[in-house]
């Protein structure tokens, strides 16, 4: 199996770019001491614009650098001889029509294509963005216009000041506990966003990344399904038993919420400091806008975790106290 990627992911004239490759077995192992050759074709004019002849590697991992004379689609054809080789390859190679033919090559041929354009940044980045922001705007909308309704049909029900104030105040721990939800949510489509092109450098990345996702979007859904149902301190004090129950489960939502995300944050901070294992170039990964965005809505996440979870720990020592004096 073959992998490459670029630095930047998007490629540009303006300077080099990285082209890193990852050569592993069908177990995702690096393999060793192999000889590739690597071609870079024009897609237009099917010109060959560049070439690396054969070359001995020690490891399957390797980068090379190349700054694209023009904005426009290319094609990168990665050879690799074949064990059984039993002499050094040629250095040179000419031009093919058929970029994937090795009638006359003992080698196995990857072709891969990639698309040059300055403006692509920008256009990414804008797309990540509205992809994260459209269904968490609705969502938002929608969420705010019934916890409105609610708290102001029981505004309504209210025959004295303080009750009136301790309804306010409930009111804006439910809305924070509203945005868990959107938070989570968002984190977990910011992972699927980036999960094309993060995910293609190794198998393990693709796994993570759609476990973090799912992971996430799962206790988004899981916190909005404990929100419909009856908090615990609102239920009559002669359930003790539901009220315990009820609690449990609030607090084992709220630490799978935020042991993950901040196992989440933690890795994020390990991989900017120090290079990822199993990491193509050896190297730590650059801050990027998805990250930045990802990592603040986490931290976000985790605060929010906390205001609740201390939230429902008064209101349950609390009940305990009543019921105690039962």
């Amino acid at each position: 199996m073959s992998f490459m990627a670029l630095e930047p992911d998007y490629g540009t004239t303006d300077h080099p770019t990285t082209i890193t490759f990852s050569i592993q077995d069908f177990d995702g192992n690096d393999v060793y001491n192999v000889w590739t050759m690597i071609e870079i074709y024009d897609s237009i004019t099917g010109k060959r614009v560049h070439m690396y002849p054969w070359t001995f590697r020690d490891i399957g991992d390797f980068h090379l650098y190349y700054q694209f004379p023009n904005k426009r689609g290319y094609q990168i054809v990665l050879s690799i001889a074949n064990e059984k080789m039993e002499r050094l390859p040629s250095t040179f190679e000419p031009p093919r029509s058929i970029l994937n033919d090795i009638s006359a090559c003992d080698c196995t041929r990857t072709v891969f294509n990639i698309s040059i354009a300055n403006t692509f940044g920008m256009i990414q980045n804008s797309l990540f963005f509205i992809c994260i922001m459209s269904p968490l705007t609705l969502l938002g909308v929608i969420l705010t216009k019934n916890c409105y309704k609610k708290y102001r049909t029981e505004d309504k029900e209210r025959n004295n000041k303080s009750t009136k104030a301790q309804g306010v105040g409930e009111g804006k721990k439910q809305i924070i506990r509203y945005s868990l939800s959107l938070l989570a949510l968002a984190g977990g489509i910011v992972h699927l966003v980036v999960f094309p092109e993060h995910g293609s450098l190794h198998v393990y990345y693709s796994i993570f990344l759609l476990a973090a996702a799912g992971g996430q979007i799962a206790y988004g859904v899981l916190y909005f399904l404990v929100m419909l149902s009856k908090p615990f301190y609102e239920i009559p004090i002669e359930q003790r038993q539901v009220i315990k129950t009820t609690y449990r489960h609030n607090v084992a939502v709220n630490l799978f919420g935020f042991m993950g995300t901040a196992i989440l944050v933690g890795l994020y901070i390990y991989v900017i400091i120090f290079p990822p294992p199993l990491s193509p170039t050896n190297q730590p990964e650059e801050i990027e806008i998805a990250g930045i965005l990802s990592k603040s809505i986490e931290v976000a996440l985790l605060i929010g975790i906390v205001f609740i979870m201390r939230f429902d720990n008064q209101a349950f020592q609390n009940i305990t106290s009543r019921i105690t004096h039962y």
